[in-house]
């Protein structure tokens, strides 16, 4: 693949490859079928272009069935915090339904409040929080932006899918090992964050909300609604045991959807963070595509195949001082494919 190729040689390419890899094979008549990608984020413009969305949406409606964008609101402060903020930022992104023709489903409601709970047997959760709505979907196809990650060393699909489909509880879970606490400098006592606690755990004490840790639950509804950025988690999670968790929650995902899920992995764009953080340069020209029906063998291929065509890892131009194959580990030891894969090239246009 050219460096800084045309999106529309890209999208090419990309109906070659999924029809090669057999992406849609299993998809059938009326099936509604989730597409995972990412929206960017509001100074970001290195995520995958909406055109590559469309190639898919267009094969699944080719087979007869139903496609739709979905995604989660996000734990950090920005415009993807919340649905409807979300919804216009992805509109203004090209991702709107009068361009894809399929529309945008927030599988997490409004507030990324919408969950179910699965269970699974991980090494740090025997239940995980996965965004509602996916339980209504009959299988998923998941695109994802290979790039560096200031936890992960890199994300790709185990983050796009793990991450990305959590509830805002799950993303919390996740990310943090304490209950919130109060800027008592930021906190102007609005009452929000009293109104929306579940647990009534938040009170008013000396003019300044206070969360009782005792009944705190981590939801995460506080920090959606306080709007004077009062609201405070500790992130500090070792980056193994977030990595780790990320694949538990893809476990619990692929139970849902009985394991019908296809990974499409973008080794376009590479920058050192991912596409939730503002636009950076980028660390390595582009690649290509890796696509396969193993998450293992996607992720463990993208990682080899950027060690191959650059002569170094990706987190030596990252954050080198992160193993960012906890996570593939921890999928494999999940039963959720296999590292020993097979590369398969497709010629391009």
């Amino acid at each position: 693949m050219q460096d800084n190729e045309d999106p529309s040689r890209t999208a090419t390419r990309l109906k070659k490859l999924y029809d090669v890899s057999g992406a849609g094979d299993w998809i059938k008549k009326d099936e509604f079928i989730a597409v995972k990608t990412h929206f960017g984020e509001h100074d970001n413009n290195t995520f995958l272009h909406p055109m590559f969305a469309k190639v898919v949406c267009d094969k699944v409606k080719n087979k007869g069935a139903l496609p739709f964008l979905v995604e989660t609101s996000t734990l950090y402060r920005g415009q993807r915090s919340n649905a409807l903020d979300h919804l216009k930022l992805a509109h203004e992104h090209g991702f709107g339904i009068d361009r894809m023709h399929a529309p945008i489903i927030m599988a997490d409601g409004i507030f990324g409040d919408a969950e179910i709970s699965v269970s699974i047997e991980g090494t740090h959760f025997k239940e995980v929080k996965i965004a509602r709505e996916i339980i209504k979907a009959q299988g998923l196809l998941a695109l994802s932006h290979f790039t560096g990650h200031v936890i992960g060393g890199f994300g790709a699909a185990i983050k796009n899918v793990g991450m990305g489909l959590a509830s805002r509880r799950g993303k919390l879970k996740q990310h943090s090992v304490m209950s919130p606490q109060i800027n008592k400098n930021s906190c102007t006592a609005c009452g929000e964050c009293i109104k929306w606690c579940p647990k009534d755990t938040i009170s008013l004490v000396d003019g300044k909300a206070y969360i009782d840790r005792n009944g705190c639950i981590g939801c995460g509804e506080c920090l959606a609604v306080c709007r004077f950025e009062a609201v405070m988690f500790d992130w500090n999670r070792g980056s193994r045991a977030l990595q780790e968790m990320m694949a538990e929650y893809v476990s619990g995902i692929l139970k849902i959807l009985n394991n019908k899920a296809f990974y499409i992995n973008f080794l376009l764009n590479i920058t050192k963070d991912c596409d939730c953080a503002k636009s950076g340069s980028k660390v390595s020209k582009d690649i290509g595509i890796v696509a396969g029906s193993d998450v293992v063998a996607v992720e463990k291929a993208s990682y080899d195949i950027f060690y191959r065509t650059i002569g170094k890892y990706i987190q030596v131009f990252t954050y080198p001082e992160i193993n960012p194959l906890f996570q593939v580990e921890h999928a494999e030891k999940l039963g959720l494919g296999t590292a020993a894969y097979e590369i398969i090239e497709v010629a391009g246009q």
